[in-house]
C-alpha cells in the first residue's frame, strides 16, 4: 500500500486518453486529457509516408526515434514534412513517430512547434537516454514573459503525453539504450582544433581496425594513423554546417571545395561525397568537418553492420 500512496509528486493526479482510431495496438494512437490543449499522436514510421488524416496540414512539433536515437523537429505542415522525411535516407533509423499538435488547431501554431522543438531538445540531452540526431540548431525564441509562461506547461503537458504514447527520448525507468562501443587505444578526445590536413593520402586501412561514423546516418568510414586519423575516399560529408562550429572548420571546408576534393551527389541536396582520402590531425577533428557539427571522436565506433552507400550515376 505504501508504494502507491506514499508519493512525494508535486504533480497533481492526472488521467490520459487513449484512442485508436485506426483499431490495433501498435498502430495510430491519439493520446491526450479532458483539460489540456495538446494532442500526441503515435504511429510507427513506416506510416509517415501518408500521414493520418487526423493530423494534416497543421503546425507541430514531432519526434522520430528508435531505441537509440532521435530527432526533434518542428514544422508547419506536419503531413508534408513527415512525408519527406520517410523518402530521406537520414531518417531510416526511426522506428515511431510522436507528433505534439492543439487539440484544437487554433491552440497550437508555429511559434508553439519552435519553442517545444528548442525545449524538448534540451530535456533529452540532459536526459542523456538517446543520442539526439540534428538537422540545424533549435532557434532560441525571444518572447515575452507571459507568452513563454504559457508554452512552458505546453512542455510539461507534452513531456507526460509522451510518456504515455510510450516515447522515452525524454524520461524512461530504463537506463540509456545510446549505442555503446568498445574502449579502444583509438579512443580520442576533443582536442584543439589546429594542425593541417593532408588530402588525397594512400588509402589503405589497416584489417580489422577501419570505424565508421555513427552521425545522421551518414556514410563514413575512417581510421587512426600515427599522425592523426584518415577519412577514406567515398565518405559523406554533411553539407549543413552547425552554428556552434569554430570558425576553423569552414577554412577547412573551403581547403577541400579548392582542392577539388568534395563532389555533388546527384539527387541528394545534403551531403557531398569526399573523392580523395584526408588525413585530419585527430579523430575528433575528423568527426567535426565531415559531419558539420561540434561533435567529438567518439562518433567514429567500431563497424557494426553491414550498410549499403549510395552511389548516383
Amino acid at each position: 500500500m505504501s508504494l502507491f500512496f506514499n508519493n512525494n509528486s508535486v504533480h497533481p493526479a492526472c488521467t490520459s486518453n487513449v484512442h485508436r482510431p485506426m483499431g490495433g495496438i501498435a498502430g495510430l494512437r491519439e493520446v491526450h486529457d479532458d483539460v489540456g490543449r495538446l494532442t500526441v499522436s503515435a504511429f510507427p514510421f513506416a506510416m509517415a509516408k501518408d500521414i493520418p488524416s487526423p493530423l494534416g496540414a497543421v503546425p507541430a512539433c514531432y519526434i522520430l526515434a528508435d531505441h537509440a536515437t532521435a530527432y526533434i523537429g518542428e514544422t508547419r505542415n506536419v503531413g508534408r514534412r513527415l512525408s519527406e522525411h520517410s523518402a530521406h535516407p537520414s531518417k531510416a533509423f526511426a522506428r515511431e513517430v510522436y507528433v505534439i499538435s492543439g487539440y484544437l488547431s487554433a491552440w497550437f501554431d508555429k511559434t508553439a512547434a519552435i519553442y517545444l522543438q528548442y525545449r524538448l531538445t534540451q530535456i533529452a540531452e540532459e536526459a542523456g537516454l538517446v543520442d539526439v540526431m540534428k538537422g540545424t540548431n533549435p532557434q532560441v525564441l525571444e518572447l515575452p514573459s507571459h507568452k513563454r509562461a504559457s508554452l512552458d506547461h505546453f512542455v510539461e503537458h507534452g513531456e507526460r503525453l509522451l510518456f504515455d504514447a510510450g516515447c522515452r527520448v525524454l524520461r524512461s525507468n530504463f537506463a540509456s539504450q545510446r549505442r555503446k562501443r568498445e574502449t579502444t587505444e583509438t579512443d580520442m578526445a576533443i582536442g584543439p582544433d589546429d594542425g593541417p590536413m593532408q588530402i588525397d593520402v594512400t588509402d589503405l586501412p589497416p584489417l580489422g581496425n577501419e570505424l565508421e561514423l555513427d552521425y545522421c546516418d551518414l556514410w563514413a568510414r575512417g581510421y587512426p594513423v600515427r599522425d592523426g586519423f584518415v577519412v577514406t575516399a567515398g565518405s559523406e560529408v554533411r553539407s549543413l554546417v552547425n552554428q556552434s562550429v569554430n570558425p576553423i572548420l569552414h577554412t577547412r571546408r573551403a581547403e577541400l571545395a579548392a582542392a577539388e576534393a568534395l563532389a555533388p551527389i546527384t539527387g541528394i541536396q545534403d551531403r557531398l561525397r569526399l573523392r580523395a582520402a584526408v588525413c585530419f590531425p585527430s579523430a575528433a577533428i575528423a568527426a567535426k568537418v565531415v559531419t558539420g557539427a561540434h561533435v567529438n571522436s567518439g562518433k567514429w565506433v567500431n563497424r557494426r553492420y553491414p550498410k549499403p552507400i549510395l552511389i548516383a550515376g
